[in-house]
């Protein structure tokens, strides 16, 4: 039997998963007997609870909120600067409460709080990829982050930078695509170097670049239709210079998941993959802000296990 503990992110789903607590508190309860919760006060504090519960003998994390709820309990499975779990059995799972539960739609997993919870406890773990995203220059000093989604530099970037600024309450399904209409009136095209783990160099000028784990991003978008969180590659999606009306007229692609038909986008699959920029280019990763380029983005192999 599984000692099981919930982390619940109560502002996730713009506060109404505070207000919703005791309705899912006996969702959960009624196919976990006993389980303990706690409340996160502040941003990337999931981390380090994860960290302190799988330490203390929890094998089951259950998180409430969206996918960067998610994002933050998986990061706590591994110590920072360790590729290796704390626990390789422990496994995660999630209730969705969320605005932004792109890579949860994804894996297909129940909106309702009962279903989800039924799911988590009577499914067999899936064990997942994650990405890992070491930031600075080879040889210098280098911080990492995980993702379980996807990550991307250039334009989606610069709109997650622009939307971290609306508050939470004021956001919506549409926020990411109003989002980014307002970005693009003042966003370039970037230059940007890169290198894949056989060997290949690819130079130009680019939109965006999605490193994917997961297929869906922006609140609906399919930004790499064939991406499977398991097979040990990222599907590397690289969408080249557009004009701003191209990019508004091409956006119904990523709705309708056949983004790979356009000329201009490329999708190849790799492992590893360094990036570097003369120009100023930031990075997201699952809908959270990020550093800056240079970074390189690799694969961590069936490192997490996903209860759905």
């Amino acid at each position: 039997m599984n000692k099981v503990h919930v982390i619940v992110n109560p502002c996730s789903a713009r506060g109404r998963t505070a207000k919703h607590w005791e309705l899912i508190k006996e969702a959960i309860r009624s196919h976990f007997r006993e389980f303990k919760y706690v409340f996160t006060e502040k941003p990337r504090q999931a981390t380090e609870i994860a960290r302190e519960l799988l330490r203390d003998g929890f094998d089951l994390l259950i998180g409430v909120g969206g996918d960067g709820t998610l994002n933050e309990i998986s990061c706590g499975f591994f110590n920072a600067g360790s590729d290796r779990a704390i626990n390789q059995e422990a496994a995660v799972g999630i209730i969705p409460s969320g605005t932004g539960s792109d890579f949860i739609r994804f894996m297909r997993v129940p909106r309702e709080f009962e279903r989800s919870a039924a799911r988590i406890k009577n499914s067999p773990s899936r064990r997942i990829d994650i990405g890992k995203i070491t930031y600075g220059r080879a040889g210098g000093a280098s911080r990492v982050q995980y993702f379980v989604n996807v990550a991307d530099f250039g334009l989606g970037a610069e709109v997650i930078r622009n939307l971290s600024r609306v508050q939470t309450a004021r956001r919506g399904a549409f926020t990411y695509y109003r989002g980014l209409l307002s970005t693009l009136m003042s966003y370039r095209n970037k230059k940007v170097h890169m290198t894949l783990d056989d060997g290949r160099h690819l130079e130009g000028e680019y939109l965006i670049g999605a490193v994917a784990n997961g297929r869906i991003f922006g609140g609906g978008m399919i930004i790499a239709p064939q991406a499977e969180p398991d097979d040990g590659f990222f599907d590397l999606v690289l969408v080249e210079a557009m004009k701003k009306l191209e990019i508004v007229a091409s956006s119904r692609l990523l709705y309708s998941g056949t983004i790979a038909s356009h000329p201009k986008v490329r999708i190849l699959k790799t492992r590893k993959i360094h990036v570097d920029s003369p120009d100023p280019v930031h990075i997201e990763y699952d809908g959270e802000v990020g550093e800056s380029l240079p970074a390189e983005f690799s694969i961590v192999e069936r490192a997490l296990n996903l209860r759905t």
